[in-house]
């Protein structure tokens, strides 16, 4: 069987490519995302108790990493924009994989820190990041259906918390990082290489849309001008509406911080058994899969900055929910998977989207770099915060309550935005161009 036979058997061609790529994206973010976000708390706490180091200096690592890629982030940006998804996929792959060797030797601080540099590096570079921009290439209107399969893979990273707890439990703390260095490298390269940068390379249409007679095609070059149109990165700072996203993501990212890297250590000191933690955070990653596929769905529906409103608020009510959960407030669980659940799925999948949503997709890697460049100050000061807070109470309650009020007002940012939307104000000029090709002139 030749090589292009055998492409045919694996990607049909009945099946809209762009598809492909978000469930490659999907396994991407199992495993990249599962090891080096995820599994964060649980390497905080294996390296506080065989080290010996403070909560604070543990979360200095990763305060420094996320300084790393938000000084980064416009520069790489900038490449990704260039250069292309692809070959960036690959690069940043190869990079998170030499980190995770260097934490396996990670006995004393100076080497933590470093492996934490070297992993922003492979983050900023490629991975998650490049198969949004991807996405963002391949897809408009279904743009948020696209990101919730990505995404998929964000909810089976939860999964990581247990299997990182019997990997280190079966080969050993340090010995199970060279594990995941190769685990990463054999599975993050093939799917890296599916990617391909623009569906107009190979004669196909964002969306699948389908080439067809003279209005029809007057519709495929309106969806061609979504696709790959925007603004510049110079007339996107210029807009007010830039900066207020900047502070609604900001504010979605520090419940991202507070709940990924350091639910475990807050369960832990709140009394449950790291076997309880692994089992909830699956079952927490589980039932978000379905919730990410519906709030994708709605989102494209009903507006995707409506959807990111709503899901920055359910995220802090959950948290203030989850700030008083113990082994006796068990129940607590129960409204918080209701409402930071279903409140983390829709910032997930809209905080991907949101970016070309205002601006168009052209600069969309080095718009999103600059958003997060700017998010520095919150990247950096909530894990030291959370780390202060634990090393002077003893617990992490007060410092959930206030990320939780911090996680509310970002609804209130975006929802001070007057902007249009990009696919807003370009319909007009696109709608002239389909009246044209049906041999009809504009009013």
């Amino acid at each position: 069987m030749n090589l292009t036979k055998l492409k045919e058997r694996v990607f049909p061609r009945q099946v809209f490519y762009g598809w492909y790529i978000a469930t490659a994206g999907a396994g991407t973010n199992f495993i990249v995302l599962g090891i080096t976000f995820f599994g964060f708390g649980v390497f905080l706490e294996e390296f506080r108790l065989t080290s010996g180091w403070s909560v604070t200096a543990i979360a200095l690592g990763y305060s420094i990493q996320m300084l790393q890629q938000g000084l980064l982030a416009p520069v790489t940006g900038h490449i990704l924009d260039r250069v292309g998804p692809r070959k960036m996929a690959v690069a940043g792959v190869t990079i998170i994989s030499l980190s995770l060797l260097l934490f396996s030797q990670a006995t004393i601080l100076p080497i933590y820190y470093a492996a934490c540099m070297v992993m922003a590096l492979g983050q900023g570079m490629g991975g998650p990041n490049a198969f949004s921009l991807a996405v963002m290439r391949w897809f408009v209107r279904k743009r948020g259906r696209a990101m919730s399969i990505v995404t998929t893979g964000n909810g089976l990273g939860y999964f990581s918390t247990m299997i990182l707890a019997a990997m280190i439990a079966g080969f050993g703390f340090h010995e199970t990082f060279v594990v995941l260095a190769v685990v990463i490298f054999v599975v993050g390269i093939p799917l890296a290489l599916v990617i391909r940068d623009r569906p107009e390379n190979f004669g196909l249409l964002p969306d699948g849309e389908i080439q067809g007679g003279d209005s029809q095609s007057a519709a495929a070059q309106a969806g061609r001008s979504r696709a790959t149109g925007g603004l510049e990165v110079g007339e996107a700072v210029r807009t007010p509406a830039f900066y207020l996203l900047v502070l609604a993501m900001a504010a979605g990212a520090a419940a991202q911080i507070v709940w990924i890297v350091f639910q475990v250590p807050h369960l832990r000191s709140a009394g449950f058994s790291l076997g309880f933690v692994g089992i909830q955070a699956a079952a927490y990653g589980m039932a978000a899969i379905p919730l990410r596929w519906a709030v994708g769905w709605l989102g494209d529906t009903f507006g995707r900055k409506k959807m990111y409103m709503l899901a920055v608020s359910l995220e802090g009510i959950g948290l203030f929910f989850f700030a008083f959960v113990s082994p006796d407030r068990w129940w607590l669980f129960i409204p918080f998977y209701l409402t930071f659940g279903i409140g983390h799925a829709g910032w997930l999948v809209m905080s991907q989207s949101l970016p070309a949503d205002f601006f168009g997709s052209k600069h969309f890697a080095a718009i999103r770099g600059l958003i997060i460049s700017l998010q520095i100050p919150v990247s950096m000061v909530v894990p030291l915060f959370m780390g202060f807070v634990f090393d002077t109470r003893g617990n992490y309650q007060l410092a959930y309550l206030v990320i939780a009020c911090i996680t509310v007002s970002g609804a209130l940012c975006l929802g001070l935005s007057r902007r249009p939307l990009w696919i807003q104000m370009t319909a007009p000029k696109l709608a002239a161009v389909a009246r044209a090709g049906d041999g009809k002139t504009a009013p």
